[in-house]
């Protein structure tokens, strides 16, 4: 597969369905999800050996006011910022709000279209599916977060060693949740390529199977150096990121492909517009730290 070398003037949107792309992928679709061959022109953070440092910058960080957390949030150094960011440890899942303010819990496995949702974070229970861009953006609003950006996420997956996998540089097969051998959408409605629609994509049936989303933090070995969960596959990471194009951005893979789009923190897709969802869509939120009180 080419992939579109840095610095290029031109966006392509390859998606492995084709609807709406200038290059197919058909080859994709009996392994694969989606959109998944398109790349952007921002440079991503070279990959250090392990033993690296960040210039200094988090003995920097350590010097400055201690900052706090909410509950099940990390605090992460933003080298790139020269800044800190409170990330979700967990993808989130979302509770249902009602005209009359109380709230509800919503399935994991339902779309959310024409709802009103807020992100929660509950270790051990299945983050939300089947969320577009937009609702997630507004879902983190709702519980006082908002999406990552990009350098937030990075920065949460690759640690202050810039590790090309959140536990490492060595890929580690089983480590975390991606590789299915077969796709849900063929599981449940048959071969070929056009049984790849929104419609199906987007039916419960595609993660009612076995080696589908698995509940929040269930491999323990995939987490960062900041104790932050699942970066790499089971969903992909919707982030606050908008291409040339206009087209959003998630990454980190999900649990049929975490390698197509770039090996373990550096996936990236970007084919797809930010009202887009379906069974392998997530995402998790951010928020900027709070100052620790006064002595």
């Amino acid at each position: 597969m080419q992939t579109k070398k840095r610095g290029s003037a031109s966006e392509k949107n390859r998606s492995v369905f084709g609807t709406g792309s200038r290059l197919l992928c058909p080859w994709l679709l009996g392994m694969l999800l989606l959109g998944a061959c398109e790349q952007t022109d921002a440079p991503e953070p070279l990959i250090a050996e392990e033993g690296d440092t960040d210039g200094g910058f988090a003995a920097d960080l350590a010097l400055r006011p201690i900052a706090i957390c909410p509950e099940h949030m990390a605090l992460v150094a933003v080298p790139e910022t020269r800044s800190s960011v409170c990330v979700d440890r967990y993808e989130a899942a979302v509770e249902r709000l009602r005209p009359d303010g109380t709230s509800e819990p919503w399935p994991f496995d339902r779309v959310v279209d024409g709802l009103t949702v807020r992100a929660i974070i509950r270790p051990g229970q299945k983050p939300q599916a089947y969320i577009s861009g937009t609702q997630a953006q507004a879902a983190c609003k709702l519980a006082g977060k908002r999406l990552c950006t990009q350098p937030e996420w990075l920065a949460a997956c690759q640690g202050r060693s810039r590790f090309t996998y959140p536990y490492g540089n060595t890929y580690k097969k089983g480590a975390c949740n991606e590789g299915r051998s077969t796709n849900p959408v063929h599981d449940c409605f048959g071969p070929g390529g056009g049984v790849f629609t929104s419609k199906n994509m987007n039916d419960p049936c595609c993660v009612s199977l076995p080696n589908t989303v698995a509940p929040a933090g269930s491999f323990p070995e995939c987490k960062s150096s900041d104790h932050v969960y699942d970066l790499h596959g089971n969903l992909h990471e919707w982030v606050d990121a908008t291409t040339p194009s206009g087209n959003g951005v998630f990454r980190g893979g999900f649990f049929v492909d975490a390698k197509i789009n770039g090996a373990g923190c550096l996936y990236r897709t970007v084919a797809h517009a930010k009202s887009y969802h379906d069974y392998s869509t997530g995402f998790r939120c951010c928020a900027d730290p709070a100052p620790s009180p006064a002595p």
